[in-house]
């Protein structure tokens, strides 16, 4: 029973942290509270400006809003979790490998550590998709 709590506890306060920290870097893109990290790597503010130059940057800050807001609400999180996993990747290979100050590898460790972590809480929703063989199911009337 205690670790059902503890894993209950730790599950919310990590959705939660993660779901703030995301939101609030994706409103700071948009509202600029404090300037947009542009990273501290030789390659890291070119692949930066060419992501903004781009307007990709704005769809990577607007997923990160939306999945922030769902995550703080506890709404569709196993699909804002999968939604988000590619953005986390990049994340993690920009901090882990382009950034050069001594925080990066950290930054980047605990973030995938998080994401596959709530991955991992919320299992039991994909379980049903790692089918090898799926055969179709069509909606009964009761399904919707």
């Amino acid at each position: 029973m205690q670790a059902s709590k503890t894993m209950s506890l730790s599950v919310h306060v990590l959705r939660t942290i993660f779901g703030a920290w995301n939101l609030f870097f994706g409103l700071v893109f948009f509202f600029e509270f404090i300037p947009q990290p542009m990273g501290h790597g030789e390659m890291t503010p070119y692949l930066n400006q060419t992501l903004i130059d781009t307007h990709l940057f704005h769809v990577v800050k607007v997923i990160e809003i939306i999945v922030g807001i769902l995550l703080l609400t506890n709404r569709a999180v196993p699909l804002a979790l999968c939604v988000y996993f590619p953005v986390t990747v990049v994340i993690y290979i920009v901090n882990m490998y382009l950034e050069e100050f001594a925080a990066g590898p950290f930054i980047a460790a605990i973030y995938l550590a998080v994401h596959l972590f709530l991955f991992w809480a919320y299992r039991s929703y994909y379980l049903p998709m790692l089918v090898w063989r799926a055969q179709i199911n069509p909606l009964k009337s009761g399904d919707r």
